[in-house]
């Protein structure tokens, strides 16, 4: 027989249940907010790193281009103000080097351009290049004709007018360059500040969770704590009942064996006291003798019934003797004689091999069950049923009476509580409440 009461599918759950379900809550909450900070964070992280790699870069390739183009307007002006001894086409050899210079880094500025850069701003810097460069030919071309003074004039208006506009247009990249990092900051900026909303909202959200949590958790405690204050309060009043239980048994033990046994066996003593003498003289008549001897032997069964009904109130033997089903019928039976209740009992299955133990506490759930119905119930039908299959035995008790009246029964007192502490000695379950007799049903169920 099992020592712990099986858990009731209606009793609340376990408050450390809550406990631990708030917790893994909270951890759950703890770990989804640093899981997405860190994304967001790398993600930030990553692309401006990447953004301002790329800005960077190309910038460093616009400067490039431009230090290449104010090389040309120094070259331009070397070669046209005549400070110089040397002939035009002698500049000729400086420029191939810097237009070679100058289309390595216009390559790879193209595949350094931010993304945001439009294809009309590549053709306008392609074009102005290409502009810049046909000046710069067709001067050259001119001097090597023998027209100088029409290659100053190329080189002095039309190659330093495309020369300023190609300065013109990487300023401008330039600018939008800086621009695009303000817009990367911003981003990021944005970003930031995007990430610092949701991570604040995600720690509204845990300080709920665990406002939620911490809440169910207090309530739950408070309402065990409450049961267990009721269950203790009804345990003491349960054990100062059976203390005084105790001593009433025995004062009335006490009394009963002083004032009837003791009555009757002293008229006993006294009455073979005479019979005695009346024999040692043999003067008296065999029938008077008899007689004598007839009301001795009915005070001899006076005392043997009083003995034994007072030994059937102590422990019922009926078990030891014919076990769970009969005991309960011959209780059922004395209960009807004594109250003139009709009571109907049904049994179901082989109550044999039953731990003593088991059927002792059954049967005192009975009487206590009984005894309640015809204290407090005023009821006028009552049906008793013991079932006992492969997992256990129930034991019902319904009656017609005045039933469960605000969630509590009609019937007041300790007796509910001692059914309740019985049935949880042998690990099963109690139940009180609504009949279909329309009163009150009382029902045990324990492994047996």
């Amino acid at each position: 027989m099992s020592d712990a009461a099986p858990r009731d599918p209606a009793a609340p759950r376990s408050p450390v249940t809550w406990l631990v379900l708030g917790v893994l809550m909270a951890a759950l909450m703890v770990v989804a907010a640093s899981i997405y900070a860190r994304i967001e964070v790398r993600r930030l992280r990553d692309e401006q790193v990447t953004l301002t790699e790329r800005l960077r870069l190309d910038t460093l390739q616009l400067i490039r281009i431009d230090n290449n183009v104010a090389t040309i307007e120094d070259t331009l002006r070397d070669m046209t103000d005549r400070s110089e001894p040397y002939p035009l086409l002698a500049w000729q050899q400086t420029f191939e080097r810097l237009r070679v210079d100058l289309d390595q880094a216009l390559a790879r500025e193209r595949a350094l351009a931010p993304v945001a850069r439009s294809a009309a701003q590549a053709r306008q810097l392609d074009a102005a290049v290409s502009r810049l460069w046909e000046a710069v030919d067709r001067g050259f071309a001119a001097a090597r004709a023998g027209r100088d003074d029409e290659a100053r004039v190329i080189f002095t208006s039309d190659a330093s007018s495309r020369q300023a506009e190609l300065t013109h247009q990487v300023t401008q990249l330039l600018m939008a360059n800086t621009s695009a990092d303000d817009e990367g900051t911003a981003r990021a900026r944005a970003v930031y500040d995007a990430v610092d909303r949701q991570i604040l909202w995600l720690n509204v959200g845990l300080v709920a969770a665990l406002l939620v949590a911490g809440g169910t958790v207090v309530m739950a405690v408070r309402r065990s704590i409450s049961a267990l204050q009721q269950v203790s309060a009804e345990r003491r009043a349960l054990s100062w009942r059976m203390i005084r239980l105790q001593e009433d048994v025995q004062a009335g033990l006490a009394r009963e064996l002083h004032d009837e046994f003791g009555q009757v066996l002293t008229a006993l003593g006294f009455g073979l006291s005479r019979t005695r003498r009346h024999v040692e003289q043999g003067s008296t008549p065999i029938p008077v003798l008899v007689g004598q001897l007839a009301e001795l032997q009915d005070l001899a069964k006076q005392v043997l019934d009083g003995i034994r009904q007072r030994s059937r109130a102590l422990h019922p033997v009926v078990l030891d003797d014919f076990g769970l089903e009969h005991a309960l019928r011959s209780h059922v039976e004395l209960v009807i004689r004594q109250s003139g209740l009709p009571i109907e009992v049904q049994t179901a299955g082989d109550f044999t091999g039953l731990p003593a133990e088991t059927a002792t506490h059954l049967y005192r759930i009975l009487q206590e069950s009984l005894t309640n119905v015809v204290r407090h119930a005023g009821a006028s039908e009552v049906a008793v049923t013991a079932v006992r299959d492969a997992s256990g035995v129930t034991l019902t008790v319904d009656d017609d009476g005045r039933g469960v009246q605000d969630g509590r029964t009609a019937s007041p007192g300790l007796g509910l509580t001692s059914m309740r502490e019985r049935a949880a000695l042998m690990g099963g379950t109690f139940s009180i409440g609504a009949g279909p007799l329309g009163g009150t049903r009382v029902s045990v169920r324990v492994p047996g």
